[in-house]
């Protein structure tokens, strides 16, 4: 099976392919849109992408690709994450990190704390943020996961530098079609409002409340289009096919455009 996913080898998103399938033939790319686009021109059956982490929150990204491509969450997968701080000399030496914004975000007490000084420099992985380390070495530094230092041979003179012990990161996998229910299952909906009136997000909550359909997330974002549009993201307990959950959605779709990103198996 060919599974897409952020490389290169050695990150976050690796990890989650191998916890999914370890005989899996991963692809990897670049970007986070590269997976889906991969997935959707069948270049890939599957896809596996970061949804949420549990200190720095949504990846925007991931949920705009959702809403844009035709593709479906058919599983998520929970990562825990460890970062660790890899680097030639010691930490008094250091004046510049290598990160991704992502890992800067979840040890930022930790860097302000220990690192006031140092340069930032953001890189597109940490895989990648070892390796420019190890080009450099000197007085740099890398924030990496603890595959790092098998991959790239850098010295790990912190470990645990995250903000949380408990630091977990959300997966998806992505692909054509609907899951089936188990009867634990979780539901992620997109909703734009097609009429602009008072209470309607009251009236939109009150749908799922007066159903006892109970909501595990709810966000908005940018609809991308005139200032003041937004986009909800609600993630529910319960499976489309779930006659009260589909009873919901028609009475939603009478103020809302609705489209479900998937139903997949609860994981928490």
């Amino acid at each position: 099976m060919n599974v897409a996913t952020l490389g290169p080898k050695g990150t976050f998103s690796h990890e989650a392919v191998k916890k999914y399938d370890p005989e899996a033939k991963i692809i990897f790319k670049d970007t986070i849109y590269d997976v889906f686009d991969s997935v959707k021109s069948k270049e890939s059956e599957l896809g596996i992408v970061p949804l949420e982490n549990s200190i720095s929150g949504t990846v925007g990204i991931t949920v705009d690709c959702l809403q844009k491509f035709n593709l479906k969450i058919q599983k998520e997968i929970i990562v825990p994450v460890k970062h660790n701080l890899a680097s030639y000399v010691p930490l008094n030496k250091i004046k510049n990190i290598y990160t991704t914004l992502q890992a800067y975000e979840q040890c930022e007490i930790y860097l302000r704390k220990n690192l006031p000084k140092s340069e930032i420099t953001f890189t597109n992985s940490n895989s990648l943020s070892a390796q420019k380390l190890s080009q450099k070495k000197g007085d740099a530094a890398a924030i990496v996961p603890s595959t790092a230092e098998d991959l790239n041979g850098v010295k790990i003179i912190e470990e645990g530098i995250q903000d949380s012990k408990n630091n977990v990161t959300r997966f998806i996998l992505i692909g054509d079609g609907f899951t089936q229910p188990t009867g634990n299952d979780r539901t992620s909906i997109s909703i734009i409002p097609n009429v602009d009136k008072p209470g309607l997000l009251y009236s939109l909550l009150g749908e799922f409340s007066n159903r006892k359909i109970n909501l595990s997330k709810i966000e908005s974002r940018p609809a991308k289009g005139k200032l003041g549009d937004y986009v909800f993201y609600i993630d529910l307990i319960g499976h489309k096919d779930d006659e009260k959950v589909k009873d919901a959605f028609t009475a939603i779709e009478k103020n809302f455009i609705l489209k479900v990103l998937g139903s997949y198996p609860r994981e928490y």
